[in-house]
């Protein structure tokens, strides 16, 4: 790479002819607007090679058992991951299956169309809403995230699940900590097994933005610990349609 001046009687064209560059590279690597006018003493930066960074598009989707088998048969093969949701869990750590139907027929479907089943770890209390005090209990305690991890891993095994996403909402402040520690145990657990771990976080504006969606999460630790993060993004505003009735998403609830 080069910084090239500018002379009488240039072109992008003919720059691009005299340096063996491509021309679309230096308009875009210069941010030149068209139709393209040059200044003599203008500096471009001119490469001699075209880049083409690999890129690729990681598609995931949360999906309840209950799912109609035919739009799961028609988006697996847009789709990297399905999430299915959800596995909650005891103050001990106890794994609690979802409540909403067997999971096992969506993670071979998923498995059909090479797309990696995930387990969604929630902590829902008996009342279907994400309770703090289990997230608290568990994770200040040695005892209960060890069991927690090792009923995670048999389960996984069990019926081909690939990885484990944390989704965690309301964190208190005071668990901060705590729950990085329990994600960073986790995600090295399942690295140990094959497996790999995200965690959904909540959007923000600012590191020190207030509220139960983000003081207990450590947003730089949770991204080192884990494999990849998920950002809700829907947390800025969403719209659940069903049975021709919308109804605005509340804190105490989660449509998928």
């Amino acid at each position: 790479m080069e910084i090239y001046v500018v002379k009488p009687g240039d072109t992008v064209d003919r720059i691009a002819s005299a340096t063996g560059a491509g021309a679309e590279q230096i308009i875009y690597d210069n941010q030149l607007e068209y139709p393209y006018e040059l200044a003599v003493g203008q500096a471009l930066f001119v490469s001699d090679s075209v880049r083409n960074p690999g890129r690729a598009v990681s598609v995931g989707g949360y999906a309840y058992p209950f799912i109609s088998a035919w739009v799961l048969e028609q988006t697996l093969p847009y789709l990297s991951e399905l999430l299915v949701f959800s596995y909650g869990f005891t103050m001990e750590g106890e794994l609690i299956p979802p409540t909403y139907g067997e999971d096992t027929w969506m993670i071979q479907e998923a498995l059909q169309y090479g797309t990696q089943p995930v387990l969604t770890l929630t902590p829902f209390g008996p009342d279907g809403n994400f309770n703090n005090q289990l997230i608290h209990s568990v994770v200040n305690n040695e005892a209960y995230r060890d069991s927690l991890i090792q009923n995670l891993l048999a389960v996984m095994e069990e019926k081909g699940y690939q990885g484990v996403d944390i989704d965690f909402e309301y964190i208190l402040a005071e668990d901060r900590d705590a729950f990085s520690a329990f994600v960073r145990q986790v995600a090295e657990a399942m690295r140990s097994a094959g497996y790999h771990t995200s965690v959904a976080l909540a959007p923000k504006t600012s590191s020190d933005q207030a509220g139960l969606l983000y003081e207990g999460k450590d947003y730089r630790a949770l991204g080192e610990a884990a494999d990849h993060v998920l950002l809700m993004t829907y947390e800025w505003g969403y719209t659940y349609k069903h049975q021709c009735y919308r109804y605005k998403k509340s804190p105490q609830l989660r449509a998928l």
